[in-house]
């Protein structure tokens, strides 16, 4: 496991639910709660969340925020009311500030560093050591490029406890059906778009060093088969971490990011919810992101 680092508390989990009480009140950030709908496909429970709060959400894209004289890094400096703990001399443990769900989390960098950068294994070690002071499952993800879903140019990994009954969203559910061993980099043909991922079964692969040698194997065979400046989301849970190539960053005006890929879709009114549910989840997935062959065919030519 992760070595601890001093600046995170122990009683993390009644820190975080006191920060987010104290920021609720102060109106540091934006809540309010979310109708859930849950839609089964394939054999999985995927969610559709109509979150009010996103339409109070700044909607452009990384380089277009930069583009702008009077962009405002959100992260540089931190609101303080936001502020969780520090994560050593290179991360902050932030509340979001349109969080989409209670004490949704972020993990930023302390110094800017640019959101679509590979991670590293220090952002890793990170993660591991917030997780490793919490109680209960959480989903990390990481939006990778214009087409991700990512709206913020300052690096950052975000944080989502599991949503009750799920033991992995439901795209990572789908995804463990495969028969991928611990440390290979699979692609499950049972997901309709393009997946690259690998399983976390092994104590060796639950470390900073450990992570991070299984997204860079995942990352060069999406590199491969993409080019280097395609748009990604990363998918990280206790058992599998899963990189999702995209090829557009939105469905009908409806913005997908990590968490839409995983299965839990967000929308911000009614209409959307609606459309989304009259669609189907796995079919609007398939159409934001690759053609599943394309991941099978990079898989196979690393193989030979």
């Amino acid at each position: 496991m992760a070595q601890k680092i001093n600046h995170i508390p122990k009683r993390l989990d009644s820190l975080v639910r006191e920060r987010y009480a104290s920021a609720i009140a102060e109106g540091a950030l934006l809540f309010s709660d979310s109708v859930v709908s849950s839609q089964r496909e394939q054999g999985a429970d995927f969610e559709v969340r109509y979150v009010p709060a996103l339409a109070k959400r700044p909607s452009s894209k990384p380089s277009e925020k930069q583009a702008r004289g009077d962009f405002v890094n959100p992260f540089l400096p931190f609101d303080p009311r936001l502020h969780v703990a520090r994560i050593g001399s290179t991360h902050q443990l932030l509340l979001n500030k349109y969080c989409v769900a209670p004490n949704h989390l972020l993990i930023t960098t302390s110094e800017f560093k640019q959101q679509g950068e590979p991670l590293t294994a220090s952002d890793f070690a990170a993660v591991l050591d917030t997780v490793s002071n919490l109680s209960q499952a959480h989903i990390v993800f990481y939006n990778s490029g214009e087409e991700s879903g990512a709206s913020q140019p300052h690096k950052h990994l975000q944080m989502l406890l599991m949503p009750d009954g799920m033991s992995s969203p439901p795209s990572v559910s789908i995804w463990l059906r495969s028969t991928c061993k611990a440390g290979q980099v699979c692609s499950s043909s049972d997901l309709p778009f393009a997946n690259f991922g690998c399983r976390l079964e092994s104590a060796a692969v639950l470390s900073p060093t450990g992570l991070y040698t299984a997204y860079s194997a995942a990352l060069q065979r999406l590199v491969a088969a993409y080019g280097d400046s395609v748009s990604y989301n990363m998918v990280l849970t206790p058992l599998a971490l899963v990189l999702f190539p995209r090829l557009r960053g939105s469905w009908q005006g409806v913005s997908i990011n990590s968490l839409g890929m995983a299965g839990l879709i967000l929308c911000k009114s009614t209409k959307e919810m609606d459309l989304v549910k009259g669609s189907g989840v796995l079919g609007i997935l398939s159409q934001v992101g690759f053609p599943p062959e394309s991941a099978s065919q990079a898989i196979h030519s690393s193989e030979n």
